[in-house]
């Protein structure tokens, strides 16, 4: 068995002073990191849980849809005014989604975005009062069954024109 030109004894004598050295200038990195996250202040978020808001045609249940929204508050706004109210805004999007299809039109599986974020907006101003908040999240939709697109309306056939009645008398 040959031995190494260079043996790990050197190899380590070597490395260790290097890697002494360079630690420093990482650590110092994460500080300055740090710095700057405390100078860009993010505006608080209230995370909702997974809630199943229905997808109602014509009075028909047709599927569920399990959604993740986030209620983002303004810069000086107080998460404390939403302790308690959680529920009440749950309450109140599941009976305005009975009450109109909160889904995109054509599908069963995805909800339309805008509609769903005004009503989440409508009820949280009458829960908690006008400002308290900025902007609502859509994180994540999942559909309870993948049901297929509603199909078009069979195409009725119009009744044939009437024929056409000559208004001239027949001379024999």
């Amino acid at each position: 068995m040959t031995r190494p030109a260079v043996s790990r004894r050197a190899v380590l004598a070597f490395a260790l002073p290097l890697v002494l050295h360079a630690a420093p200038a990482f650590a110092s990195d994460k500080k300055e990191k740090k710095e700057e996250g405390d100078k860009e202040k993010e505006d608080p978020v209230i995370k909702l849980g997974s809630m199943a808001l229905p997808i109602v045609v014509e009075g028909r249940l047709i599927n569920y849809i399990f959604v993740e929204l986030s209620l983002t508050l303004p810069p000086t706004g107080d998460v404390t005014a939403f302790a308690g109210k959680e529920p009440l805004l749950r309450d109140a999007l599941v009976r305005a989604a009975h009450k109109q299809p909160l889904n995109k039109p054509g599908s069963y599986v995805l909800l339309d975005e805008g509609k769903v974020k005004a009503i989440v907006m409508r009820e949280a101003v009458a829960l908690v009062g006008k400002g308290k908040v900025a902007s609502v999240a859509i994180g994540k939709q999942t559909p309870r069954n993948f049901v297929p697109p509603p199909k078009p309306a069979p195409k009725v056939a119009a009744e044939p024109a009437p024929a056409r009645v000559d208004s001239a008398p027949i001379i024999p």
